[in-house]
């Protein structure tokens, strides 16, 4: 299925938190490290503050005003220059189906037109989706220490 993303707002917020609500307790945890049901109003407007980063809602193509988001992409600055996290969120019904690569993909070739240098990710070591993925994208996984790795994608040109 066809889907659309644009940057996301902070008037988004009770469709990221209704997709939160869909993703399945694995889902969350897997995004947050934790089983997080809702974002509150000030951490969704942090994400949304193009000072910070941005963040992007993907939906099914259609009418976007009746569809429901059905991932989030982040690319937040960290306090390193030239280092942004990439983080995820897709709905369960839509994994499997290339979406989560997709958007990697498009956050990387985004971040090739900008001064970043790296894309990082705290991700569970036991996420071997998102590990597929980022190894797709020429990340080289160091070995797993505890419940998190951090990875690192070079963003190349």
């Amino acid at each position: 299925m066809r889907t659309l993303t644009s940057p996301a707002t902070p008037d988004d917020i009770q469709d990221a938190n209704a997709l939160h609500a869909r993703c399945s307790l694995e889902t969350r945890f897997a995004r947050y490290g934790a089983a997080r049901r809702t974002l509150s109003r000030a951490e969704w407007e942090h994400l949304t503050n193009p000072d910070r980063g941005i963040t992007w809602a993907t939906r099914p193509a259609g009418d976007p005003a009746e569809a429901d988001v059905v991932a989030l992409t982040h690319l937040m600055h960290t306090e390193d220059e030239g280092v942004h996290e990439l983080a995820l969120l897709v709905d369960d019904s839509w994994q499997g189906q290339g979406l989560g690569s997709a958007l990697a993909r498009n956050v990387l070739a985004v971040a090739r037109t900008t001064s970043v240098r790296e894309l990082t990710l705290l991700v569970g070591s036991d996420n071997r989706r998102m590990q597929s993925i980022l190894r797709r994208l020429g990340a080289v996984l160091p070995p797993a220490r505890g419940t998190t790795v951090n990875i690192v994608v070079p963003v190349g040109t």
